[in-house]
């Protein structure tokens, strides 16, 4: 029987299941609008009807929830974080607090998890990665700057449904104590980098402020 008489058409945008000349059954599932304005229609093939069936209706319950991925290419972390540091957060956030993003990025998570595809990054990976900065010495606050800048660009990529969640919302970063923190205020940080740009050496200082164990207040 030829395929088009298997197929059920349905108006655009709905779901269809049709059986194929090879008597295989296959799904479509509009899920999103492409770049290009063109329908992002995802497919599937199973055996039978009913299993098809069951997987045209996991697919609309992604869409329906937000869970579903963008289409084309997935995000890599590294990808995604210099997206992010290049492109996204210079429009939010001052200079001064641009060199202490970058070193995070730059410096630390994408040499430790930027292979990881972005949708498949768990919050264990993020675990392990801090336990290893732990075991290498380094301060928990500077960990936590490390986090919280993390945390904020993969919130983007949540707000743009590059992600369902974030995994950064779930991973534990390590204890600081009371005698670590003794914050700055946010006002000692402003005067300390107003000051520090009367002197040649001022992104020395905000990328100490920024790193200098959570002292100062960092994005996100």
């Amino acid at each position: 029987m030829a395929e088009d008489k298997k197929r059920t058409r349905q108006p655009n945008g709905r779901s269809s299941i049709y059986q194929s000349k090879d008597g295989k059954w296959h799904g479509r599932v509009t899920v999103d609008i492409r770049d290009d304005g063109r329908p992002d229609r995802r497919h599937v093939e199973r055996k039978t009807r009913a299993e098809v069936t069951s997987a045209v209706r996991e697919l609309e319950k992604q869409r329906d929830s937000g869970a579903m991925g963008k289409a084309g290419r997935a995000w890599t972390v590294e990808a995604w974080l210099t997206h992010w540091v290049d492109t996204i957060a210079p429009l939010a956030v001052n200079e001064n607090t641009m060199v202490g993003c970058g070193v995070a990025v730059r410096k630390h998570l994408i040499p430790a998890l930027g292979a990881h595809r972005l949708d498949k990054l768990g919050p264990e990976h993020i675990e392990r990665f801090y336990g290893k900065m732990q075991t290498a010495g380094r301060r928990a606050g500077t960990i936590h700057q490390i986090h919280r800048t993390f945390r904020t660009s993969l919130n983007e990529a949540v707000r743009r449904g590059h992600l369902a969640r974030n995994p950064v919302q779930l991973a534990k970063a390590p204890r600081v104590s009371e005698e670590e923190i003794e914050p700055y205020t946010v006002e000692e940080v402003k005067r300390l980098l107003r000051t520090a740009d009367d002197r040649r050496n001022s992104a020395r200082w905000a990328v100490a402020l920024a790193l200098d164990s959570g002292r100062a207040r960092p994005l996100g």
